[in-house]
């Protein structure tokens, strides 16, 4: 759903911009966006947008990034590997997730808690699941908080490759 554009007058205030300044960053004139702001006009899509997008961009960038937060040790399994080497791995490093890889690729991801009553000469990828997320490091915590309450992690990614992960307690 679409913002209401009330909100762009209250938005801008609290982020400390002046009219100018968010009216040179969207590319318009600094009277089309009093006109806009005052309810006398409705932007076209591109123009609503584009402003919604640089209100987004400024309320993020003081925002702590998943870079803040993440573990930057990231031990991962293959997915040809058996769960004993996971059950193993939890242990010795006090970590519950882990993403499965297979050519250097992240094909899925297991937990401790798909380690319980399973036969230690499983493999790997006869009980792993989904890969966690991807998300780059830049990414906003608000972000990656949302879907912290479906994952039990998010990996961390610059150029396809791993470089961190964030759980949710790492956000507490």
């Amino acid at each position: 759903m679409f913002p209401e554009l009330i909100s762009i007058s209250i938005r801008r205030r609290k982020l400390g911009l002046t009219q100018k300044q968010l009216s040179t960053k969207a590319g318009i004139s600094q009277s089309l966006l009093t006109k806009i702001e005052r309810g006398l006009v409705t932007p076209n899509y591109k123009t609503a947008c584009n402003i919604f997008e640089i209100l987004d961009e400024n309320e993020y960038k003081q925002e702590k990034k998943l870079s803040d937060v993440m573990r930057r040790k990231v031990i991962t399994l293959k997915s040809s590997e058996y769960i004993e080497k996971a059950a193993e791995m939890a242990k010795k490093h006090s970590i519950s997730q882990f993403p499965i890889l297979e050519n250097d690729k992240i094909v899925g991801a297991i937990t401790t808690n798909l380690l319980v009553d399973i036969k230690k000469h499983t493999r790997i990828k006869d009980i792993m699941k989904e890969p966690f997320p991807t998300l780059s490091a830049n990414t906003p915590l608000t972000i990656a908080s949302n879907l912290l309450k479906q994952y039990p992690a998010i990996i961390v990614v610059q150029n396809s490759s791993i470089i961190g992960i964030v759980t949710a307690e790492d956000l507490l």
